[in-house]
């Protein structure tokens, strides 16, 4: 194989790779999850471990203790149709 056709397919290889990423990012990716996004679930004390960037400052400015944010996927029941 001589260096010509090397790169010749180098370039078909370039140019489906660069049309499957522009269609991901052009929003023809769809999800397996189906629904709105996340809904706020409730709001429980803090327990170690807990990821800090949840923490809910305005419970926790309230009660002087902290608290945080629980939420929950929320998923079309009826995805099948």
């Amino acid at each position: 194989m001589e260096a010509t056709d090397l790169l010749k397919k180098v370039r078909k290889i370039e140019i489906k790779a660069r049309g499957l990423t522009k269609h991901i990012f052009a929003g023809e990716y769809h999800s397996a999850f189906k629904g709105r996004g996340i809904a706020f679930s409730e709001v429980r004390e803090y327990q170690y471990g807990d990821d800090i960037r949840s923490i809910d400052w305005n419970v926790t400015a309230r009660f002087n203790h902290p608290y945080v944010k629980v939420l929950r996927r929320k998923e079309n029941l009826l995805s099948c149709f």
